[in-house]
This record gives structure tokens, sequence and C-alpha cells, in this order.
């Protein structure tokens, strides 16, 4: 893809906002003419039909991801080829439901900032109130009908699951716009060890407000409120560092640990915003490798034994940076996760959005050869692809070729595991500005 290419699709997340193939997390294997029967038919050796997006269909024609993902797999990434597009969030649905309900899953995790999204979990908890609310510290581009039926759905399995061990959760793991409570959680914490937090060296952490909300691809950061405020971060970094052992003794323990999950989205997002604009691949893979942090983190402390699926932007959860030219989450999580982080890119031959200013309708239609019109030449309405192509004797896609995909040069099978493949995604019904 171009520089410019890669340039746009880098503002778009953030508005929201190799040689060697990389091993699989997934063995390969087969289906079993049982399996096979099961569901229907695969259309070819590793791919398959599959009945829609709607969430409330029957989840027998998604059995094959059973053997596919395996029982070792312990978070899952959920992809989507562009924001705003509500077959997508649809079929993210229908796979949570799949997992949780025949796969032993229990929590999912959103690209959204993590302190605005506390909202969710209790009414997911307890049906409390209602899922147009308890999504309001969402990002814009998730509020939609379609993700308050995803959260109502949540809060009815608990309802019948009483069990605290057999219950669904919800959380959210973005740096973004949130410096405000991170450095008040700092500061609360600096007073409890001790620490005049209005005293040197930490008190420019106040110099950190220095800007407040969604991110802005074209923003100018004040380099001298920058320079005091990454001065007073990296000193909070030095005293954790050095008191490490003291400060995770006894019942401070957990204390400490959520307070290196503030400083470490702080230091994430102070990056981003510092080479925003003079080192645009250090900007980005700082709010990655800051995501990847804060998810492990709060499931450790949260839901430490919980299956966890991830929903975010293909862009964001493929474990190949070079797939879209850009460091990615999900290259941290399989590093930091051996055999236990799998892929499911969504992608579409049609894809609608209701974004704006972006744009409302059809958008990045794929271009001729592009695995998406390869899929599409299948003439059904959705498909499951299986990237190992298990019992193929010519495989569709042809290993450790590049191919066009979610409009970017890129090996399949090093980017994801699986695809989900919706021949049209209509646009999501958005509940944060009107329909386009």
């Amino acid at each position: 893809m171009s520089r410019p290419g890669r340039a746009r699709l880098r503002g778009l997340l953030l508005a929201a906002v190799t040689i060697t193939l990389t091993p699989s997390v997934l063995a390969a294997q087969e289906p079993s003419p049982e399996l096979a029967a099961k569901v229907g038919f695969p259309v070819e050796p590793g791919v398959w039909h599959l009945d829609g997006a709607d969430p409330t269909l029957p989840l027998d024609d998604l059995e094959p991801l059973r053997t596919i993902i395996g029982s070792k797999v312990t978070v899952v990434g959920l992809g989507e080829s562009i924001h705003t597009s509500g077959g997508y969030y649809e079929s993210k649905h229908r796979l949570f439901r799949f997992l949780v309900e025949k796969m032993g899953f229990r929590a999912i995790a959103f690209e959204t900032p993590w302190l605005a999204a506390e909202t969710a979990e209790p009414y997911v908890q307890t049906c409390e109130g209602n899922p147009t609310t308890a999504s309001r510290g969402f990002f814009g581009v998730w509020r939609s009908a379609e993700l308050s039926a995803l959260l109502g759905w949540m809060c009815e399995w608990n309802a019948v699951h009483p069990n605290p061990k057999d219950r669904v959760h919800v959380f959210a793991f973005d740096i973004q716009g949130q410096a405000r409570p991170d450095v008040q959680a700092l500061q609360e914490f600096l007073g409890r060890v001790g620490r005049d937090p209005a005293a040197e060296p930490w008190a420019g952490l106040e110099r950190c407000f220095f800007v407040e909300g969604v991110f802005n691809f074209s923003l100018r950061v004040p380099e001298a409120e920058a320079a005091v405020c990454d001065a007073s971060v990296q000193a909070v970094e030095g005293l954790f560092a050095a008191n490490a052992r003291t400060f995770g003794r006894g019942a401070r323990k957990v204390e400490f640990e959520w307070a290196k999950l503030h400083l470490t989205g702080l230091r994430a997002w102070l990056d981003e915003m510092i080479y925003n604009n003079s080192d645009p691949q250090r900007s980005f893979a700082a709010r990655d490798r800051g995501m990847a942090s804060l998810l492990l983190g709060i499931r450790k402390l949260r839901y430490p034994k919980a299956k966890v699926a991830v929903w975010a932007h293909n862009a964001h959860i493929t474990r190949d940076p070079e797939a879209y030219g850009l460091p990615s989450m999900g290259s941290f999580l399989d590093a930091e996760l051996p055999g236990k982080y799998a892929i499911i890119g969504l992608v579409s031959h049609a894809a609608a959005i209701d974004w704006p200013p972006v744009g409302c309708g059809p958008r990045d239609v794929p271009g001729p050869g592009s695995v998406e019109e390869l899929l599409h030449g299948f003439g059904e309405p959705a498909l499951l692809v299986d990237l190992r192509f298990p019992g193929a004797a010519t495989p569709l896609l042809e290993p450790g070729r590049s191919y066009e995909l979610n409009n970017n040069e890129m090996v399949p099978a090093r980017a994801f595991d699986v695809l989900l493949f919706l021949d049209r995604s209509h646009k999501m019904t958005p509940l944060q500005w009107r329909p386009c």
C-alpha cells in the first residue's frame, strides 16, 4: 500500500479514536465428515458456508471454529475492515455468542477508553438501566443499536447464570483521552505511599492535561507542556521501579498493580501525542503496546481465568505488523501469549458505514484480484475461511503469497488465522449521531 494509503488508514484508526511465515497457533486438522454433515457443507476445503450475520441465528454453522481455534487459545481477536459497519457488529455479536456458549469464553474487551467504558459492566451484571446508557462512555464508532443488542444479550445470559464463576463480563483497554483520571489515580497512590504529589519531581503531572478528549490526528503538541508532563511521568516510572518490591507487598499489592496500569496508560497516551506528527510509527506503536498491556493487565486483575474476545479493528488485532505497515497490538499479544492467541479478521465485498465525517454507504471497495473479490466469486452471502486450507490439494490462497486484503497488500495467513467474510455488510444504526 502507498504511504498516503497507510497514513489514511492510520488516521481512521486514530480518529475513532516479513519473509518468514509466522507460525499459526492453530493445529492443522481436516474437518471430520461428522462435522461437515452437522454444519451443512464446506464450499471447498477450508471455506465454509455461513447462514448470515444475524446474532439470533442458530450457531451450528460456526462449529468449524471449535476445531480451528482449539482448546488452548485463551484470547481471540475479532476484527473489522472499517468502523461503523453494522454487519460486522452483528457478526461479532454472533461470534461472541458462539465463543461463550460453545467454547467457554466469559469476557469481551473493547478498543475504547477503559475508564470511560466502565459504565457497561454494571449493566451487564445487573440489567439495571438500559444498554444504550450503559455504552455512553464508548467511542461513537461503536455506539449503535447493534452494540446495545450485544450488551442486552450479555445481561440476559447473566440473569440465568447466577453462579459468579459462570458469568460474562465486559471491559475496555484503550489508552486515549483519559489523562486526567489517570493522573488523579497516580496522585492518590503517591499520597498513600507517603509522597506529596504536589512536590517535585512529580508536580508536573498536573501539566499532563494539555489535551483532553478524542484524539485529533492533526494535533500539534505544546512542547513545553509535554516536556514538563514527560519529566514527571519519568519520575513516577523511576519511583515505581525503585520501590517495586516494597509497593508490591501486602495489602497495597493490588493498589500498586492498578497504579501501574494508570501509569502505562498515561505514558502510552503521552507518547502517542508527542510522536503523532514527527514519528507516526512510534506514535501508533505506543498506543498499541499500551492497549496490549492494559488488556492483559485488567484481565489479570479482574478475570484471571476468563477466556477473552477482543473487539477492535483488523489492523490492531493482526499478529503481523507488516500487514498494515504499522506496529500492532496483536503482535504484542501474540508474543505475550504464545500458542494462546487466535485472530478472526472480518472483511466484506461491500461494507457500508455511517461515520461522519468519513462517509456514508459503501467504503473502501476491494480491487480486482483481492481476497474479497475471490470470496465474492463463490456467490455466498457469508463465509468462514480457515487460512490454513486443511485438506486442499490447491488452496484458494497460495501459501506465502501476498494478496490485497482490506485494501492492503499482505500474506493473509501471517495476519489472521480465520476470515469471516460478508458479501455485504450494512451500515450500523448509530446512537451518538443521526443516521446518515
